[in-house]
């Protein structure tokens, strides 16, 4: 289902394939059929299969024709969503995120729980800051509160003044909108301006790409990854690493920084930074990197195996550690090994940089 104006971008279409041969769902989600019944079917189309793209990105950079393809994607979710029609299992998360403002079905009260043992500065009216830290909806998943504790030490170790919303910060509204669902991302988009307007937030740093994208593109406040923070303190002498990392190191490209934001080298810089890390490479990286299949939900969905694909990919570079930079790479990946029963260890960069620093 997909509306008048935007099939006439569909018209460029001819039917390469390309998009098709480069889709992560592609066992369950065809979407060059899409594109071709989109014109003569729209009502009969399997409308649950619009929720198995990972919003990627991958199709629509790839396209000889630039043809919009994600951007088309997330509109007939939008559509369909107003119509009523939208899996189950989708709907709950988005339930979750109304609810909650987080899809993990926790409560608010335990959004900041992760660092009860941590002197973290928390934004009340009076603290002073110059940067915000959202730490992003997965601060209730264990494996990234362990990267989030360590991000913590990095952070005051080289001096940064920021601070915390605690139990007041929401949800970034990005899977509410990559999955069609704008009026909850106009709601979320709201009330995170007012409190930023509250407390005169004017910087803010995240861990997610997720995150980072969806303040960098729809809000007025100037955006920072995490890895840019540290990469810059690396630069100007603030960052020491007094421990080496000898090991064989891989980069996984996460879709939201890399295709999305174009950050493919800071990650790459602050690795090759660390003494003794030997930095090689996948198959297909950057722009061409193989998305870890979690991306707009569906790294709470049965889908495809794309994160076991991408874990073998990681595997036939003999490399010692996985390096990831998102915290649903992290998860995806992390199952992608295990799957495979694998010798790669799957480590965030910033465990790694603590690792460097700290020698833990």
């Amino acid at each position: 289902m997909i509306a008048n104006a935007e099939k006439n971008a569909l018209f460029l279409c001819m039917q390469c394939g390309t998009c098709s041969a480069s889709c992560v769902s592609k066992s369950s989600f065809n979407l060059r059929k899409l594109v071709f019944e989109s014109f003569l079917k729209d009502k009969e189309l399997r409308y649950q299969d619009l929720w198995d793209c990972t919003t990627c990105y991958n199709c629509q950079s790839r396209c000889p024709r630039g043809i919009p393809l994600t951007d088309l994607i997330v509109s007939s979710r939008k559509e369909y969503i107003e119509e009523g029609f939208i899996p189950s299992e989708i709907r709950d998360y988005l339930d979750s995120i109304q609810k909650f403002r987080n899809p993990f079905d926790q409560p608010k009260y335990k959004r900041i729980e992760w660092a009860s043992d941590l002197d973290l500065k928390i934004l009340n009216g009076e603290a002073e800051f110059e940067w915000l830290w959202f730490v992003g909806c997965f601060s209730h998943d264990t494996r990234a509160q362990e990267v989030a504790k360590k991000t913590a030490k990095i952070f005051n170790e080289i001096g940064l003044n920021f601070a915390v919303l605690g139990n007041k910060e929401g949800c970034c509204g990005n899977d509410a909108l990559a999955l069609g669902e704008e009026g909850l991302f106009e709601l979320l988009k709201e009330e995170n301006e007012s409190i930023f307007e509250e407390y005169g937030v004017k910087k803010l740093v995240t861990p997610s790409p997720h995150c980072y994208n969806t303040f960098k593109n729809y809000y007025e406040v100037e955006t920072f990854f995490t890895l840019e923070i540290i990469y810059r303190a690396i630069e100007n002498d603030m960052l020491e690493f007094k421990y080496d990392v000898e090991a064989r190191v891989t980069y996984h490209d996460p879709c939201y920084l890399g295709r999305y934001n174009g950050i493919y080298d800071i990650p790459r810089e602050v690795l090759k930074s660390i003494y003794n890390i030997n930095l090689v490479e996948m198959r297909r990286i950057k722009e061409n990197s193989f998305c870890c299949g979690g991306g707009s939900a569906n790294f709470m969905r049965e889908g495809s195996r794309a994160n076991v694909s991408r874990a073998r990919e990681a595997v036939q570079t003999d490399a010692d550690i996985l390096a990831v930079s998102c915290p649903i790479c992290l998860n995806m990946l992390e199952d992608g090994v295990k799957s495979i029963d694998a010798d790669i260890r799957v480590m965030d960069i910033v465990e790694i940089v603590h690792l460097a620093m700290f020698g833990e």
